[in-house]
């Protein structure tokens, strides 16, 4: 075999695998927020106690498990490079775009979320958040467009 097809092969498949995300994309019209922290709870730092996380979803009305918190999601941020950061608006629920700061090199789109504001941490979480406290469902790690 030669040595063209070998790394032909490798490329093609990093090709596919680098283009695979953009059809999960956070569709247009979605609301983004910056958080001071975004917690995937597929992965929770020690500390996190997932059973209160999962109940306090539930009691909010969020029908799936949360796998993404946002703490302190206090600001509006803009979804993607071609609208302003206000033009689409969060309202405490439904589809949103989680990410630290508008620059970020990821983000996660939720399809579902549930939102209150006010304060969480021990024993829920290692670490306190006052504010908006964002509880994501059904999210996808992307790259954030902005970004690009």
């Amino acid at each position: 075999m030669k040595k063209t097809a070998l790394i032909a092969a490798p490329l093609a498949l990093a090709a596919s695998l680098a283009l695979a995300p953009a059809a999960e994309a956070a569709p247009t019209g979605t609301p983004a927020r910056a958080c001071f922290a975004v917690v995937d709870l597929k992965n929770p730092p020690v500390g996190t106690n997932l059973d209160l996380i999962y109940k306090l979803a539930r009691d909010l009305g969020l029908p799936e498990a949360p796998t993404v918190l946002g703490g302190a999601c206090d600001k509006h941020i803009r979804p993607d490079a071609d609208s302003g950061p206000d033009q689409y608006k969060y309202n405490g629920s439904g589809p949103v775009i989680l990410r630290r700061n508008e620059g970020d090199l990821y983000q996660q789109y939720c399809t579902n979320s549930v939102s209150f504001t006010g304060t969480i941490g021990p024993p829920v979480s290692s670490t306190t958040f006052n504010g908006l406290i964002t509880l994501g469902s059904n999210c996808i790690k992307e790259v954030n467009p902005i970004a690009l």
